[in-house]
């Protein structure tokens, strides 16, 4: 355990606040801590290349983290009925599809692959429409959702392209 990974494990101690905060309407306070696991989510991997503690661990936390804040923040704003069903759906169906698929292949290949540029800015867009949306502003909901979608798509098509290139030449050493 290295000060990176201790960051992930508090952006994940951190979605349970700010998840309460949202489902009673505490817009600001939530708002407030997710500036700051933001914040680790930056510091973390900041940390492990600038320290040299890049571990295995901290490429598996690291997406893991950001799945559950992400995950906890839209399960609760649509039981607020704060966001599109479909949005929702789409979100989830993502990280859970990656983690899988990520899972899968650790498992068979030993191999942990971790977040890419793309994957990153996938999730800052989506932490700034869902911030929109809690602050009401315009873009968020007639614009947001929808870069949001096409990013996804392109971020996901990109994991899944990578996963199987990485099966691909795993299996032709076997």
């Amino acid at each position: 355990m290295n000060i990176s990974n201790s960051l992930s494990i508090l952006r994940i101690i951190l979605s349970i606040p700010i998840a309460y905060l949202i489902f009673n309407q505490q817009i600001e306070y939530a708002i407030f801590l997710g500036v700051i696991a933001g914040l680790t989510d930056f510091l973390d991997g900041f940390l492990a290349r600038k320290l040299n503690q890049i571990t295995d661990l901290g490429k598996i936390l690291d997406p893991i983290a950001d799945k559950i804040l992400v995950s906890l923040v839209v399960i609760t704003m649509l039981i607020n009925e704060m966001l599109p069903l479909w949005f929702f759906v789409v979100v989830i169906l993502r990280d859970i599809m990656i983690l899988i698929g990520g899972l899968w292949i650790k498992k068979k290949y030993g191999i942990v692959l971790s977040s890419n540029f793309e994957g990153k800015a996938t999730f800052l867009l989506i932490i700034l429409t869902i911030l929109g949306v809690l602050l009401e502003i315009e873009y968020a909901t007639r614009y947001g959702y929808y870069l949001c979608m096409a990013a996804i798509v392109y971020s996901f098509s990109l994991y899944l392209f990578r996963g199987i290139k990485v099966i691909q030449e795993n299996d032709k050493k076997n």
